[in-house]
């Protein structure tokens, strides 16, 4: 029964977050938004995937299929192609000593970040240790891609009513681990998203052993919200260093 009282409640809170995200977004989507979200109309670089993929539910129910990570790439860096469902997404967050790129094949995520504050460290909390995060919205557009520096809170939604293809990109490795411990491991992914409650307190609560500070409700690291501006949607995706990364050749995993 207690078990039983804790999922539901890890339920509800889940619940709860999404609803709020989605009554900050809509609040600023009834205001004049910039013109063009940034959009680079391109397709995401050619890399070599492995031939052995690990394949991860995340707690909210993301399906993460890691192509490449750490074991492979020398550590260099990890990616995972991911199916994310409606109404899902990770809270504000921020990465202590590793940068992170999206690509949104098709549009319908809303991406927000704050592109001004830095957060050295994890001693550093947002709104409580260090003034809170100013984040900015935007409105994803089908083969865009945007690159957020280790040290800044950022995030994203799906906004959408339907499962959404994303790829991420984690420089250098360390991040893997956290979804492997915190996620489910599986062989298939199931037919429909399952959302498993009883690992969204790891997911939170873990997460600074990975060098993550990740918020438990969204607007404890956030002081305001409002549309990116003109200067974010024109930043530096830094995509001659994304280039560089895929184009590592596949490593043979060190043996035992």
């Amino acid at each position: 029964m207690e078990t039983l009282q804790r999922v539901r409640k890890a339920v509800q809170s889940l619940a709860a977050t999404a609803m709020g995200l989605l009554m900050a977004i809509g609040l600023w989507l009834g205001q004049a938004m910039p013109a063009g979200a940034q959009t680079l109309n391109t397709p995401f670089p050619d890399y070599t995937h492995s031939p052995e993929p690990e394949l991860i539910i995340g707690p909210p129910g993301e399906q993460f299929t890691f192509t490449r990570t750490g074991k492979n790439t020398g550590n260099k860096f990890t990616l995972a192609e991911a199916y994310v469902p409606p109404g899902s997404g990770p809270l504000p967050h921020f990465h202590e000593d590793y940068d992170e790129w999206f690509y949104f094949p098709e549009g319908g995520i809303t991406l927000f970040l704050d592109p001004d504050h830095t957060y050295s460290d994890l001693s550093k909390i947002p709104n409580k240790t260090a003034p809170g995060g100013d984040i900015q919205l935007i409105e994803t557009k089908p083969n865009s891609l945007y690159y957020v520096p280790r040290g800044h809170i950022h995030g994203f939604y799906n906004s959408s009513d339907k499962p959404v293809h994303m790829t991420f990109v984690w420089a250098p490795e360390r991040i893997t681990d956290y979804f492997r411990n915190t996620g489910e491991e599986v062989s298939v992914f199931p037919s429909d998203f399952k959302v498993d409650a009883s690992r969204l307190e790891p997911f939170t609560k873990d997460a600074p052993l990975y060098g993550i500070n990740q918020s438990q409700y969204f607007m404890q690291y956030v002081n305001s919200i409002k549309p990116a501006t003109a200067k974010t949607l024109a930043s530096d995706d830094h995509i001659a260093e994304l280039k560089d990364l895929l184009s590592t050749p596949l490593e043979a995993p060190a043996s035992s």
